[in-house]
C-alpha cells in the first residue's frame, strides 16, 4: 500500500469524483496519535462492510505485520470484514469526499492513529448516525 499524507488529493484509481486521502500510513513516517472517540470506530466498522474499491490482494499492517485482521462490521455488527483489501469512502457535510484503506480501523484501534477531525465527522455523517453532543477525538 502506497503511503499518502492525510488530506492529500486521492489518486489511487480513476475515480470520477475528487477525494482526499486519509489513513494511508507508513511506518517510516510519523502520524498523529490520540485516543479517538469510540463512535468513530463504531461507524467505520459499520461502513467497512461496503468494500469500496475492493482489491484482489491485501496489505499487511506496516506497524505490526498482522496478516488480514478481521472486525465485525456492517449495520448489525455481525458481518466478518477482512481488513487490508478495500477502502472506506465517506462524504462530509460540505461535499468533500474522503477515501481511507479499511485498515484504518486497525490503525485506530491498535496503533492509536488519529484521523483528521473532518474525516471523523464525515464518517459519522455517512453512516447516518447523529452524534449526540460534541464528537471528541481525544480523551
Amino acid at each position: 500500500m502506497t503511503p499518502h499524507p492525510d488530506l492529500a488529493r486521492y489518486a489511487y484509481d480513476e475515480s470520477d469524483q475528487d477525494m482526499l486521502n486519509v489513513g494511508w500510513l507508513a511506518s517510516e513516517r510519523g502520524h498523529r496519535t490520540e485516543i479517538v472517540d469510540e463512535r468513530v470506530l463504531d461507524v467505520l466498522k459499520i461502513l467497512s462492510a461496503a468494500y469500496d474499491n475492493q482489491m484482489r490482494d491485501f496489505h499487511l499492517c506496516r506497524f505490526c505485520d498482522i496478516c488480514r485482521p478481521v472486525v465485525l462490521g456492517g449495520p448489525a455488527g455481525n458481518t466478518e470484514v477482512w481488513l487490508g483489501s478495500a477502502e472506506i469512502r465517506v462524504q462530509g457535510a460540505d461535499g468533500t469526499h474522503y477515501a481511507a484503506p479499511n485498515l484504518v480501523i486497525h490503525y485506530i484501534a491498535e496503533h492509536r492513529y488519529c484521523p483528521p477531525e473532518e474525516f471523523c465527522r464525515a464518517a459519522v455523517r455517512t453512516a447516518g448516525i447523529e452524534a449526540a453532543g460534541e464528537l471528541t477525538l481525544a480523551d
